[in-house]
């Protein structure tokens, strides 16, 4: 205590004087890391939609190097027609895969093609599954038996493509699916190193706003799941017995 009575007062002012030093320095850096952060999430939506939009252009312009076509009389020939599935799990044939399956029934009648491989989700043993559906339909159109090729792990297109590839020994096919798909499906098809074009398969309805949304992360997936990840399919399996692709391929019409 000094002989004014006020030991403590000026300790205390410094005291004071520091928290609120020490105050307004933590609202200056909290202040800047939080505009940081803003910066960085900009940069990073910017990039995120910058990798977007290029990937997909990526994706369509190479799909656009291999025709899609509209005319039947148009198609060149090819040894499948490949109609990919649309993950169907209670065995439906829908309109979507109706209209893939009378593309690649109407290839087949032309002679455009020797055999139809039908992939998607058929993996139920007890049946009721979308590409056993596909097959009694084709059938029930008159195709011959010996004629399909059954995928029942198409769990996705780039599953189909290269277990079309690698499993089912494709090199050349006519993709049966609708416009919106053609790009992405044909730019999988040919980095599984099948020789693709493709037929539109009619669309009657209005694509949700959803689905082309969905559409355009399919085809960023594409390109990543390509040349990024180096995906194959979720089932490198089972094997097909020798007898079902070589009978598809030698039936020739």
């Amino acid at each position: 205590m000094n002989r004014h009575g006020y030991a403590f007062v000026g300790g205390s002012t410094q005291v004071a004087r520091c928290v609120i030093r020490k105050g307004e320095w933590m609202r200056r850096w909290s202040t800047r890391l939080l505009s940081y952060l803003a910066v960085a999430g900009a940069a990073a939506m910017l990039a995120g939609v910058t990798f977007l939009l290029l990937t997909n252009w990526w994706v369509h312009r190479q799909g656009l190097r291999w025709r899609t076509y509209d005319a039947l009389t148009e198609v060149p020939p090819r040894e499948f027609a490949i109609v990919p599935g649309t993950g169907d799990h209670q065995g439906r044939v829908g309109d979507r895969l109706r209209n893939r399956l009378l593309a690649g029934l109407s290839l087949y009648r032309a002679h455009k093609v020797r055999a139809i491989l039908v992939s998607g989700v058929g993996n139920r043993p007890e049946g009721g599954d979308e590409v056993s559906s596909a097959r009694a339909w084709l059938l029930a159109h008159g195709v011959n038996p010996a004629d399909l090729v059954i995928d029942r792990f198409g769990l996705r297109t780039l599953d189909t493509m290269q277990r079309a590839a690698k499993l089912f020994g494709v090199t050349s096919a006519v993709i049966c699916t609708q416009a919106q798909h053609a790009d992405r499906t044909l730019f999988l098809a040919h980095a599984a190193g099948i020789d693709a074009v493709g037929f539109k398969a009619q669309m009657r309805e209005k694509l949700p706003n959803y689905e082309v949304r969905y559409e355009t992360l399919k085809a960023t997936l594409a390109f990543v799941d390509t040349y990024m990840l180096h995906r194959g399919p979720r089932e490198p399996g089972p094997l097909p017995s020798p007898p079902s692709v070589a009978g598809a391929v030698a039936a020739a019409p």
